[in-house]
């Protein structure tokens, strides 16, 4: 009978003392059914004993209730701050894992009062997961890993980097000639762009030139400077806080072609001071001898369409030579030959400015030219001022 009774009252106390995977407990002590052995002595020691445990921890969180909060803990706890606590008498936990008697499979106790005659000592941490902050504690005599609180913290949101994307309207040009950057598909995800820097830098990584742009479409044009052969265009995309976008996703290099000769068209009007007015067309070819200097062949026709002196019609056929002044602007000179009258020398000086560029592709320039007999430089019917336009594809 009374063997009955004690074991009665062991039964009693096994139940009190969390025996059972969901029964509340009051405890009074710590290390009968320990989750872990040895005792944790460091920080060391308990990260030892998360990462030897894995399985059985998920089991407990499981057990407990708490299925997808372990692949976040598991996650995060290894960049975890793991402090030293005292758990006072009076402390409640929500739940504690252990085992029986230092063995066996992993059991749940919940809703778990500290009731001892003083505090132990335990490591703490938090785990936070879509708004919550679940910190636990650890009793270093015997490494019963508990949920000790749930709190919600306010979810700082992380800015995202905007995405630059970019384009370029050649990557293979002639120097001289101008390029399109167009980052336009640019976007922030989160916010807005603020600014888009544009760069042009040279072989050695040197910026030739920079542009920025504060609003849409955000698209500029660089020029290519004729001093290296390959130039990089880079872009960075800045949005509203202050984040820029990376260098890697908007980086494009442009080489520069060796320069080509191309085809050409003159067309225009032409006043001969005897006096008569002509129209005239010619076709020709320009071929570059350096980057600033160029020889053009041109074969065409004048029509007179006003006044009574000069020949109605004539063929010319006229070699050029011309400078270029800067990226827009030319002069020239050079000799043609008049077929009316017998055929006749002249000598000709033309100027002219690129008003409009295709980027690799049609140039579009206004010049003004003078032609004269060779041998009656200023003869009335000798001498004739024209304009017109100049198409070099």
């Amino acid at each position: 009978m009374k063997r009955k009774l004690v074991l009665l009252l062991g039964a009693c106390l096994v139940v009190t003392c969390a025996s059972s995977a969901f029964a509340a407990a009051t405890l009074k002590r710590l290390g009968d059914h320990p989750f872990y052995r040895p005792p944790l002595t460091s920080e060391a020691d308990l990260r030892t004993m998360i990462e030897k445990n894995d399985a059985d921890l998920q089991a407990g969180f499981v057990k407990a209730g708490y299925p997808e909060l372990y692949p976040e803990f598991r996650q995060k706890f290894p960049a975890a701050k793991v402090e030293s606590v005292s758990i006072a008498p009076g402390e409640d936990l929500a739940w504690m894992l252990f085992r029986t008697n230092g063995t066996g499979p992993v059991t749940v106790v919940r809703d778990v009062t500290w009731n001892g005659e003083a505090a132990f000592e335990a490591f703490s941490f938090s785990i936070v997961m879509q708004g919550q902050r679940y910190g636990f504690i650890v009793p270093a005599v015997c490494g019963n890993l508990s949920l000790r609180t749930v709190d919600t913290v306010a979810e700082t949101l992380t800015n995202k980097d905007p995405i630059c994307t970019m384009t370029l309207s050649n990557s293979e040009i002639a120097c001289g000639q101008v390029v399109i950057a167009d980052a336009s598909g640019s976007s922030d995800s989160d916010g807005t762009i603020a600014q888009v820097v544009f760069q042009l830098l040279d072989e050695a990584n040197t910026v030739v030139a920079e542009k920025s742009d504060t609003e849409a479409p955000f698209i500029q044009e660089f020029t290519i400077p004729c001093d290296s052969p390959r130039y990089t265009i880079k872009t960075v995309v800045i949005d509203n806080s202050g984040a820029a976008s990376s260098s890697a996703d908007c980086t494009k290099a442009v080489t520069v072609a060796v320069r080509k000769g191309g085809p050409v068209v003159d067309i225009g009007l032409s006043h001969q001071f005897d006096p008569a007015s002509y129209a005239f067309a010619r076709v020709g070819y320009e071929y570059p001898l350096t980057e600033k200097l160029s020889a053009m062949g041109l074969i065409g026709g004048f029509a007179r369409f006003d006044g009574d002196d000069g020949d109605d019609a004539v063929f010319v056929a006229d070699a050029l030579l011309n400078f270029a002044v800067n990226e827009k602007m030319f002069i020239g000179g050079g000799v043609g030959f008049w077929s009316g009258n017998d055929g006749k020398a002249d000598l000709i000086v033309n100027t002219g400015y690129l008003i409009h560029e295709k980027p690799g592709g049609v140039k579009t320039s206004l010049f003004v030219e003078g032609r004269c007999e060779a041998e009656d430089m200023i003869s009335s019917n000798a001498a004739r001022l024209g304009a017109g336009l100049r198409f070099q594809f």
